[in-house]
């Protein structure tokens, strides 16, 4: 598999949160207990056996589906306008005139009605950004679920270079 190259109004999420191991340890834990609960089940009765087999097999094409989605889709700056992705899990577009500010934070952060964070692990995957808007941003979900934020926490690789290019064009915005 051919590594994607990023542009450089893309940034990556994935390398540094851990979120990838996390996904393979699920995978490897999905393929173990498959096997082992097959095994026992087909003693007591084959069919739902290899149903449960086979919802477990679903479920893992679903996670590497994810996964393999997170590797493909970085988060954009273009056109004065934010696309963050979270795989195919999360994603939402944000104007750069509707920022607030852009903040390196990694404490911890309460979760609530207008405090998210990008990722779906919740507080399992740490964050080193908070945005702030200064109007509610809508984040679309898996299934068509919209949760609405004024503040998102999320994880960006090269933090410090996403950081600048926000201010950058939010400077440019002031000027304008």
């Amino acid at each position: 598999m051919e590594k994607r190259q990023l542009k450089p109004n893309e940034f990556s999420y994935h390398k540094d949160s851990g979120t990838i191991g996390l996904l393979i340890a699920l995978l490897f834990l999905i393929v173990i207990e498959t096997v082992a609960f097959h095994l026992l089940l087909s003693r007591w009765n084959t069919i739902v056996a290899w149903v449960l087999t086979g919802i477990s097999i679903y479920s893992g094409i679903q996670i590497l589906g994810f996964l393999k989605s997170m590797l493909k889709r970085p988060i954009v700056i273009e056109d004065n306008l934010l696309y963050l992705k979270y795989g195919i899990m999360n994603e939402t577009t944000i104007s750069i005139e509707d920022f607030e500010s852009v903040e390196l934070f990694t404490k911890d952060i309460e979760l609530n009605e207008i405090t998210r964070k990008l990722s779906l692990l919740g507080n399992l995957e740490g964050h080193n950004l908070v945005l702030k808007f200064k109007n509610e941003q809508i984040l679309n979900g898996l299934y068509g679920i919209k949760r609405t934020y004024k503040v998102l926490a999320l994880h960006i690789d090269k933090k410090k270079e996403f950081k600048k290019n926000i201010e950058s064009l939010l400077k440019t915005e002031a000027e304008h």
